[in-house]
């Protein structure tokens, strides 16, 4: 819960959160390591080596380029899927002029990309899909399917129709694809960790401490804050923009 609520704020915002958590953590550790209560206790585990720091650091960096990958690639389908389905849609239009009965095509399309558009761009954030633009594909489909043209003409524009129909599905199962938050909550509580083995090597001074972490904490917040504020495509607030289909409207009539 608490990790959905820091995804779904601007990058400015994250990265100010976490700054602040890693930034209390590391006033923590400090007091544990240096109060008078504490310090008995944590000089005993004085003499830890500096290298030691690489074995959470190593998979703190692993564990980063991991998920920095899968969160690319899913913004790289989810661009793909639009533009695959703005081709397709494109080319119905083109299709649709040509044919001298299939006047009932582009109010199909119009239709179809109005329930994208104005509705299932807002489920998708939940990743769901949107009923309506289900149904208005599948009116689409039978339009094609029932258009009284030229069998060669027509079976084009019903495999013009199966495209749109798999690239909508591809941008579904990316919308549907929600972050997986055993893979943040890893990726933190090993940058926590890192944290704890920074302060397990500087129990000299509390200066030569706190600057420490003070530089893994810059190194790590700002690729975890800029990976996580593009995690979910469709989800703000950096949200993949449905203006490359709905500038299709102006091609096709309201009924």
């Amino acid at each position: 819960m608490i990790l959905k609520f820091w995804m779904s704020q601007t990058t400015p915002v994250m990265a100010l959160m976490l700054t602040a958590a890693m930034a209390a953590f590391a006033l923590f550790l400090c007091w544990l390591s240096f109060a008078p209560r504490f310090a008995g206790c944590a000089q005993y585990w004085k003499g830890v080596t500096p290298p030691f720091v690489a074995v959470p650091a190593t998979l703190f960096g692993l564990l980063m380029t991991f998920l920095s990958q899968d969160v690319w690639e899913a913004n790289r389908s989810a661009y793909r899927a639009i533009a695959l389905e703005r081709e397709q849609l494109a080319m119905l239009s083109a299709l649709s002029n040509n044919g001298s009965n299939a006047d009932g095509i582009p109010h199909a399309v119009h239709d179809y990309i109005e329930a994208v558009v104005g509705l299932e761009w807002k489920t998708m954030e939940d990743g769901k899909e949107a009923p309506e633009a289900e149904a208005a594909l599948n009116r689409l489909t039978r339009v094609v399917a029932s258009a009284k043209i030229e069998p060669v003409f027509q079976r084009t524009l019903i495999n013009t129709v199966m495209r749109l129909r798999s690239a909508r599905e591809q941008r579904l199962a990316v919308a549907g694809g929600f972050p997986d938050d055993r893979k943040w909550a890893a990726v933190i509580l090993i940058a926590f960790i890192t944290q704890i083995a920074l302060a397990v090597v500087h129990l000299d001074r509390p200066s030569s401490q706190l600057l420490a972490q003070a530089i893994f904490a810059l190194a790590a917040i700002v690729p975890i804050s800029l990976v996580a504020s593009v995690d979910e495509p469709y989800s703000p607030p950096n949200a993949v923009s449905s203006e490359p289909l709905a500038q299709l409207l102006e091609r096709y009539p309201q009924k």
